[in-house]
């Protein structure tokens, strides 16, 4: 018995489906920040987030910044956060 990935995550790289895995460790909607992910994965900044865009491009991810100080300056800046989108037009779902 063979099982086909959907056409959308097909055309994903490696690293967006490593970061799509590590967001699937985070039930209910919780969002992550980046920096957590690049740090469980052993990935720079940079790759992790070309691999969220991908994600993002598709449709299985959504993006929500949050305004926080920073830790080394003090100053205002933004944290980047993700989460799964909830899919709720599957066929399970009617």
């Amino acid at each position: 018995m063979t099982t086909t990935a959907p056409a959308h995550t097909s055309k994903l790289s490696d690293r967006a489906h490593r970061v799509l895995f590590q967001l699937a460790l985070h039930p209910d909607g919780e969002w992550v920040d980046v920096t957590s992910i690049y740090t469980s994965l052993g990935l720079n900044s940079h790759e992790v987030r070309s691999a969220l865009t991908e994600l993002r491009t598709a449709g299985m991810t959504e993006r929500k910044r949050r305004m926080a100080l920073s830790r080394t300056t003090s100053r205002r800046t933004h944290r980047t956060y993700f989460r799964l989108t909830d899919d709720n037009t599957s066929e399970a779902a009617e």
